[in-house]
């Protein structure tokens, strides 16, 4: 099994096992390469975890129930299929993968699954990829490094409409439901030649050489719809901000989860896009950002677990502190920095901010704290 498994290192595609825990038992130097952890860094973790897979729809495949494995336990054929995988990077990779079920000699079951992946390679469309940031004030990067600016990238809605047609993921949207996100209050006829002149600005600004608007590289009509070219190979603040907090959550070694809930949040400069006017009626903008916000607040929660059972008190405090003042209604994260500071003795901290949990409670939702905090302070 030994010899089996090391003759796939010198398979050319990407090559990893998993054995039947789904633990990641060899990891080849095209793996390495491709994806940009060492095998040192994946053999032994757990393959949902560290490849994080999802379709070409954007839904995850990888989970601890594996279709895969469930498939090999029962002694059914897997037939290939596409998977994204965000490398260590957080870009995504596109890899057509083929899995080998390796029996174990004396019973004849299988004892180890090769997963063979090989890098789909994209048309030339899809070469240029951008850099785009959508927590904080958008920003995004040219292939060739520069950084897009100008009077046109200026206009709201000019970054409101990139920052759309980026969480489709490459997937055309009829330009019907292109006005209706982005101009709902206006005729048709004027959201229409909105939309256009903002296709119009929006071209230039990622392109500034551009000649013909049908020779963009990146905003892009198929018939009715429009896209921005090129999906997955884009790098999006937003997706690895998300995976990160996903993969962080399915994580059993709590130092590996808790490096990857600090590299998820590092990425959030701010909410999302938060240098658009709060007067622009994009609503799905600001339902985004709510989301957003809220999954933020309860990674910097659950890391702030992680540091109290790890015997970090003040990291925790200070965790929990930073996101009661973001939501002074999160009860939840109060009592778990009441029940600390009572543990450390400190009485009139723990009665402080148990006061203005309840002042915030009274005054924004009008309600009373738990009985089981009041409980906790008496």
């Amino acid at each position: 099994m030994n010899e089996l498994l090391r003759a796939f290192d010198r398979v050319g595609d990407l090559a990893w096992a998993v054995d039947r825990r789904h633990r990641i038992v060899a990891w080849n130097s095209a793996a390495e390469d491709s994806l940009g952890y060492a095998a040192s860094e994946a053999v032994g973790r757990k393959c949902h975890e560290l490849i994080a897979g999802r379709d070409l729809e954007g839904s995850s495949t990888c989970e601890s129930n594996c279709t895969v494995m469930n498939a090999a336990c029962r002694g059914r054929p897997v037939r290939g299929f596409d998977l994204l995988t965000p490398g260590c990077d957080g870009k995504l990779r596109h890899l057509n993968v083929s899995v080998v079920a390796l029996p174990e000699p004396t019973t004849g079951r299988f004892d180890v699954l090769v997963h063979i992946g090989r890098l789909v390679q994209e048309d030339s469309v899809w070469s240029p990829s951008l850099r785009i940031r959508l927590l904080g004030p958008i920003w995004v990067e040219r292939p060739n490094g520069s950084v897009v600016d100008g009077r046109a990238w200026r206009r709201a809605k000019v970054r409101a409409l990139l920052a759309f047609l980026a969480l489709q993921w490459g997937r055309p949207v009829h330009r019907d439901v292109v006005i209706e996100a982005m101009w709902p209050n206006l005729s048709y006829l004027a959201a229409l030649h909105n939309l256009n002149s903002t296709v119009y600005n929006l071209r230039r600004s990622l392109e500034p050489d551009l000649l013909r608007g049908a020779d963009s590289r990146f905003v892009r009509y198929d018939g009715d719809a429009l896209f921005l070219s090129g999906g997955f190979a884009h790098w999006l603040d937003v997706s690895i901000f998300e995976t990160g907090i996903a993969q962080a959550r399915r994580e059993s070694n709590p130092s590996h989860a808790e490096a990857l809930y600090r590299e998820a949040l590092a990425l959030y400069r701010g909410d999302f896009l938060s240098d658009l006017a709060l007067g622009l009626d994009l609503r799905w903008c600001w339902i985004e950002q709510e989301r957003l916000r809220e999954l933020r607040l309860s990674a910097m929660e659950e890391l702030g677990i992680l540091c109290e059972r790890a015997g970090r008190q003040r990291e925790a405090t200070d965790l929990y502190l930073t996101v009661l003042a973001a939501d002074p209604c999160r009860e939840s994260v109060c009592r778990r920095l009441v029940e600390l500071l009572l543990r450390a003795g400190d009485h009139v901290r723990a009665v402080k901010y148990y006061r203005r949990l309840k002042d915030s409670l009274n005054e924004i939702l009008s309600i009373a704290p738990s009985e089981a905090l009041d409980k906790l302070l008496r």
